[in-house]
């Protein structure tokens, strides 16, 4: 069975992020975030905390459309305190749709689950 908190905190990031509402994303995503994203060619992209906010920023200061927030959560579950989510996206980040699968690590802390590790992999067109 998945977690519905979770759940829920995942697609309160998705909505956040995906209408550039930086002020919210700031306490889903802890402040030790690290997220990697392994592109379709194999390299690796790393952000932390402030960059990952400054790309939601740019993309707001652009006049960038909102993003898609359909999602396939495939897994949401909490184990030993850490909660672990995996979702499937097809989003349009400039290249055109891209199939994408995120891994998310979760903690609880006072300000609610916060996102403290993100994976993501591009599978490629959709």
């Amino acid at each position: 069975m998945k977690d519905q908190r979770l759940i829920q905190k995942v697609e309160q990031l998705s909505s956040a992020g995906c209408h550039y509402r930086i002020e919210e994303l700031a306490t889903i995503y802890s402040p030790d975030l690290v997220i990697h994203i392994l592109q379709e060619d194999s390299s690796l992209l790393t952000f932390d905390y402030q960059q990952n906010l400054d790309f939601f920023r740019s993309l707001r200061d652009s006049g960038a459309s909102p993003l898609d927030t359909t999602a396939d959560f495939n897994l949401a579950e909490v184990q030993n305190g850490t909660g672990f989510v995996t979702v499937t996206r097809i989003l349009d980040l400039g290249a055109g749709p891209k199939k994408i699968i995120f891994n998310l690590f979760l903690e609880e802390t006072s300000e609610g689950w916060q996102i403290f590790r993100e994976q993501a992999v591009i599978l490629g067109d959709a």
